[in-house]
């Protein structure tokens, strides 16, 4: 199987650029200009300009409906709020999610991003731009990140979630990349990841005020974009089998604490309120189905793409990149850093595609088109 992954930074217009687009992208990963917060330039075309915050969101909802996503593709969206005159916070987010909703678009996740968090014995995990008050609380600690999808439910939009998982404890991490290339610690027989992420902000050296970390782009794009993408539009599927944790876990949770347990009970646990237990099981890879021959990387877009940190992401995880932005010195700098990052990528000798396919390294049988990899 041969694959290339590309990218692709331009100069334009969003709205100009989405209806031109020849290419159908599979995962829309993008944080937009907030409303009233700043100005990047000196084109009259940014959005974040608008007149009212109506108007921002009519204009938001409108582009990401032009955008020729693929059927079971999704978006991913991280905004902020603003406040009036008065004081009070004008509820951005959420009258976003409202508009996309009558548009036909399902909320399929709502993630935190906390850059911040104030411990109760006074110490502070992270950090974030200080805005001082003597009238509320400080409220940059944390931001929004949605997922929408257009199909009919929820499970019909592509998932890959093994590939975000958190370790396990007393289970050999498998990894779904090397940190070589992600920072971000995964293991595909892990456990399931919650919708609230301490990440730090990102950091540029470059004059770009508004930057979001690639650790917040890593995980949606693993998650929702497919690995390769078949001639006849489908996407391949990880073979998943839950298997029994047999590994030691050391304790049983009750009522939210953790107690140890009992030889017998070590492998039967559950709520201890209902009497019902359950044999721990975790997923274990078999393979993929429906790889077919030419198959190519998914492709990630941003059209808001700033310095590239999403394309930076989308490459380090195989998959394909589109990126517009309005001004030249952004562009400029997105293209620099994909070639760097593509060249990392070369220089370390990894095959993304082999360790993804192929997490465990085993002699992989060719069964025929519909199950190409089992292990």
């Amino acid at each position: 199987m041969k694959v290339n992954n590309f990218y692709k930074n331009n100069i334009s217009d969003c709205f100009n650029f989405v209806e031109n687009m020849k290419e159908e992208v599979h995962c829309v990963v993008t944080s937009p200009p907030y409303f009233m917060k700043r100005e990047y330039g000196n084109s009259k075309l940014e959005f974040g300009r608008e007149k009212t915050v109506e108007e921002y969101i009519e204009k938001l909802c409108t582009l990401f409906d032009k955008i020729p996503l693929h059927n079971r593709g999704s978006l991913w969206v991280n905004i902020g709020d603003k406040r009036d005159k008065n004081g009070s916070l004008q509820l951005i987010p959420e009258h976003f999610l409202i508009a996309m909703k009558k548009r036909g678009w399902l909320i399929a996740d709502n993630v935190i991003w906390a850059k911040v968090i104030d411990q109760d014995d006074g110490s502070t995990n992270g950090c974030c731009m200080i805005e001082p008050s003597k009238h509320r609380l400080n409220s940059n600690g944390y931001e929004f990140l949605y997922r929408f999808v257009k199909t009919k439910t929820i499970k019909e939009g592509w998932t890959d979630t093994s590939s975000i998982r958190l370790p396990r404890k007393n289970v050999p991490d498998v990894f779904y990349l090397p940190e070589d290339l992600i920072k971000i610690k995964t293991s595909i027989e892990g456990r399931n990841l919650h919708n609230v992420w301490r990440l730090n902000m990102g950091q540029t050296k470059k004059k770009h005020y508004a930057v979001f970390p690639i650790s917040l782009c890593i995980r949606p794009i693993a998650m929702t974009c497919p690995i390769l993408v078949n001639p006849d539009n489908t996407f391949p599927e990880r073979i998943i089998e839950m298997e029994e944790y047999n590994e030691d876990r050391g304790s049983k949770r009750i009522f939210g604490k953790y107690s140890s347990l009992k030889e017998e009970d070590n492998f039967k646990t559950g709520r201890q309120d209902t009497g019902k237990s359950y044999t721990a099981k975790k997923p274990k890879t078999k393979g993929w189905s429906n790889i077919q021959e030419n198959a190519v990387p998914g492709i990630v877009f941003d059209p808001f793409s700033g310095t590239g940190t999403v394309g930076e992401s989308a490459l380090r995880l195989g998959r394909s990149f589109i990126g517009v932005d309005l001004y030249k010195e952004n562009i400029d700098i997105a293209k620099k850093r994909c070639e760097e990052t593509l060249e990392e990528i070369k220089m370390t000798g990894i095959n993304i595609y082999d360790i993804i396919l192929n997490p465990y390294g085993k002699i992989v049988k060719k069964i025929d088109k519909k199950y190409s990899y089992l292990f």
